[in-house]
């Protein structure tokens, strides 16, 4: 496994997964300052979840999980007041070993993890990821109701990328989806997903059957 040196980017609510296309808006000064840096050297962020009880601690080093991932910019865009939009493209797990530098934000050598890959024929592994895509899709609108952002995963070619994309988009607590991100075997990742995503569908179909309203006045 191989180290690295990176800047790390501190967030409290958001989880980032390999092949995954993050877009960010940096306002605060020190993470201004990490990003005007990044882009004058290798244009990579490490991005990790903040852990509780990080509000006491924001502006100091709060604790975060060990676990994140690392991001290359695909693109980035300056504005008023020394701001900056970027794009993040996910490219590896990794786990922070130690912290070389704290202030104006921090940097830490990571060991970059690989994932354990789904061991599935192509022409299997593109069956499945179309049903699992099927199923979300079913998720978003039975559940959730919308309409699916095809845009955001259209361009996933894998099902790996369509299971980390998933994890990315779901609604559940950051701390689960930290969970996800801490696996180390894609096929994992993808069995719990499709357990959350089938149980809110069952769920949400028990909950339509026992709303309807009998057609029948007297049965009320």
């Amino acid at each position: 496994m191989r180290e690295i040196r990176i800047p790390i980017f501190p967030l409290p609510n958001v989880v980032f997964f390999p092949k995954v296309l993050l877009p960010l808006h940096i306002f605060e000064p020190r993470y201004r300052q990490m990003v005007s840096d990044a882009i004058g050297g290798d244009q990579r962020i490490g991005l990790v979840l903040l852990q509780e009880g990080w509000e006491k601690d924001y502006d100091g080093a709060p604790a975060v999980f060990p676990v994140g991932c690392l991001g290359k910019m695909e693109a980035h865009e300056r504005l008023a007041e020394g701001r900056f939009n970027i794009l993040l493209r996910g490219v590896s797990r990794f786990e922070i070993t130690d912290f070389v530098q704290e202030t104006p934000y921090r940097i830490a050598h990571v060991r970059l993890l690989t994932d354990r890959p789904l061991r599935l024929e192509p022409g299997e592994q593109l069956r499945q990821r179309d049903q699992f895509l099927h199923l979300f899709e079913q998720y978003l609108q039975q559940v959730m109701g919308i309409e699916i952002e095809k845009e955001m995963i259209a361009s996933a070619s894998t099902l790996e990328a369509v299971v980390n994309q998933v994890a990315a988009l779901l609604d559940i607590p950051a701390p689960q989806k930290q969970q996800l991100l801490q696996l180390a075997a894609v096929a994992e990742r993808y069995e719990r997903l499709r357990g959350i995503i089938d149980q809110r569908l069952r769920m949400a179909r028990v909950m339509r059957r026992q709303l309807i309203v009998p057609q029948d006045p007297s049965l009320n």
